[in-house]
């Protein structure tokens, strides 16, 4: 019996999770997120190459993190815009630890590494909005891309629109089949009332700590990777675990072809265009004859 429990708390540690937390001094945030599984699930949802799964992955990474700021199910929208590899990144997630995302290619043909990370999203934007409770409308800014690999992008956006100085650390690493094998993100926020020489003792330490994947393959989980590479002692504020998960369904996808209107819906069943495609998640659904018929008169019914 201790075996197997002892199995379940490794299982446990090893799954993905955001953890949050707060100096025990009030003047730093921080937040560290492993998020392996829910990138490679994206990577076969989406059916990624390399440079694709990478770029998504830290764009999911850092939606995560700003997520555990928030509360429930209020939710932050990361989007990127570029001219060159990547017409868009989006990535949208929960506090609860709901994420997803896509792709979007601008169709050229040129081939990229991941080494030349700066240049594959080219000049572009980055842009970030919350859905917040008591919120009348979504709040959003928008900022130019500064380096091109989400980090520098990241921190910089919240510097320039939020006044809040911020590091971010972003990490992604594939095995010999080009899948995703580690993936995650540690973000430091300064809080009003810090010292300048605390700040610069943060990013001094982030500049040179060993890439987060090396600490994944260690075994270590977001908390005791944040007692290593944190120059301060901290409080946990909270521990979420994260998945790729979207909540699209086909009865979702039924009631959006309703606003369509009725010979829409009969062009569509005559040419037999039956296949939706969810653009978050990759997930495919078929319209039967049924659905059709159900839908055009659901639709002249509203009609009349």
């Amino acid at each position: 019996m201790n075996e197997q429990n002892e199995e379940l708390k490794k299982i446990f540690q090893q799954r993905d999770r955001s953890v949050r937390v707060l100096s025990k001094d009030g003047f730093f945030r921080a937040v560290c997120v492993k998020s392996s599984n829910t990138s490679l699930t994206a990577q076969r949802n989406h059916k990624l190459d390399k440079v694709s799964a990478f770029f998504l992955s830290r764009m999911m990474s850092s939606s995560l993190m700003i997520a555990s700021f928030l509360k429930g199910e209020e939710r932050v929208v990361i989007e990127v815009d570029g001219s060159n590899v990547f017409r868009k990144l989006f990535a949208e997630s929960m506090q609860l630890g709901e994420v997803r995302g896509y792709v979007e290619l601008n169709g050229t043909e040129e081939k990229h590494h991941i080494n030349d990370i700066s240049q594959i999203i080219g000049p572009g934007s980055l842009r970030i909005t919350k859905i917040l409770y008591h919120k009348a409308e979504p709040i959003q800014g928008i900022v130019p891309l500064v380096k091109g690999d989400i980090a520098e992008d990241l921190a910089y956006y919240f510097v320039q629109s939020e006044q809040i100085p911020t590091a971010v650390v972003l990490d992604v690493e594939f095995d010999d089949l080009g899948e995703i094998k580690h993936s995650g993100g540690l973000m430091v926020q300064a809080m009003p009332g810090f010292h300048i020489h605390q700040l610069q003792a943060v990013l001094d330490k982030l500049e040179t700590i060993t890439p987060l994947s090396d600490y994944f393959t260690e075994g270590l989980n977001p908390k005791q990777i944040m007692k290593e590479v944190l120059p301060f002692e901290f409080d946990v504020i909270n521990s979420t675990q994260v998945d790729f998960f979207c909540r699209c369904s086909k009865d979702l996808f039924l009631s959006k072809l309703l606003t369509l209107g009725a010979e829409e819906i009969k062009s569509m069943k005559q040419s037999g265009h039956n296949e939706l495609v969810c653009k978050y998640c990759n997930k495919h659904y078929y319209i039967e004859d049924t659905d059709f018929d159900k839908l055009i008169e659901e639709s002249l019914a509203k009609t009349n």
